[in-house]
């Protein structure tokens, strides 16, 4: 059972620090689909937990559902050092809705909605947190598509291709650092990867922020306009000053 649920308990923990994207979210979510299926538990137990698992995030992962949100699928998406999950066959379906989603915000004029896939490599160091999900990709054989003209860089879902393609020839190790070197490059697509990947993956860390806040100006300190900031500053990152 400790094998079973340590690496729910891992990606809970590290979902809900400051330090982790929306980006974040589907990877760490097929994690555990893919643990569950390799594990060795008893296949009544996995399998049940792997209905409830795939029932409370279909949301995330099935298009197809009723209040599906296409926001975390584009922040994979446009996450170079993770974009690698989608561009797999297993997750064509959302590849497109998030495709889908980026083209009708960056270039509503001109939205293509063709599905392409691309090689994508495992190797870069942000996928390899991801241990079961890793493991399956480098199994997995991925179509090629050549890239499309000059001319389809003047719209967002040709810019999205040309993306596609880019972070493929070369594994990305920084994110930010790819997107701040090619904000020309990509011009329709750089703002929304900077919204996207700025958004946390978890509301937690926000909401202890409240609290440390409402703690700080509680009583008679209700006007600690000046102060408020650093305070909140030094109690946070008390453990590493």
């Amino acid at each position: 059972m400790a094998s079973l649920l340590e690496p729910f308990s891992k990606h809970t923990n590290t979902l809900q620090t400051d330090c982790q994207s929306l980006s974040s979210i589907i990877p760490a979510i097929l994690d555990l689909e893919y643990h569950l299926q390799q594990h060795t538990a008893s296949a009544a137990l996995t399998d049940k937990i792997l209905r409830d698992l795939r029932h409370r995030f279909s949301s995330i992962l099935q298009p197809d559902s009723m209040n599906f949100n296409p926001l975390p699928a584009a922040a994979c998406l446009l996450d170079p050092t993770l974009a690698a999950v989608l561009l797999t066959p297993d997750c064509a379906m959302l590849l497109h809705a998030a495709k889908l989603y980026i083209c009708s915000k960056c270039d509503s004029q001109n939205v293509e909605t063709e599905s392409v896939s691309q090689p994508a490599s495992t190797s870069n160091a942000a996928l390899q947190r991801f241990v079961h999900l890793a493991s399956k990709m480098s199994t997995q054989r991925l179509a090629t598509t050549g890239t499309g003209s000059n001319n389809a860089m003047d719209t967002a879902a040709g810019q999205l291709n040309q993306y596609m393609c880019d972070i493929t020839d070369k594994p990305v190790t920084s994110a930010l650092e790819f997107w701040s070197t090619r904000s020309v490059l990509y011009s329709k697509l750089y703002t929304l990867a900077q919204d996207l990947l700025a958004s946390p993956a978890s509301q937690a860390f926000v909401e202890r922020i409240f609290s440390l806040c409402g703690m700080l100006t509680a009583g008679r300190r209700n006007r600690m306009d000046s102060s408020l900031e650093l305070r909140a500053f030094l109690r946070l990152n008390g453990n590493i000053l």
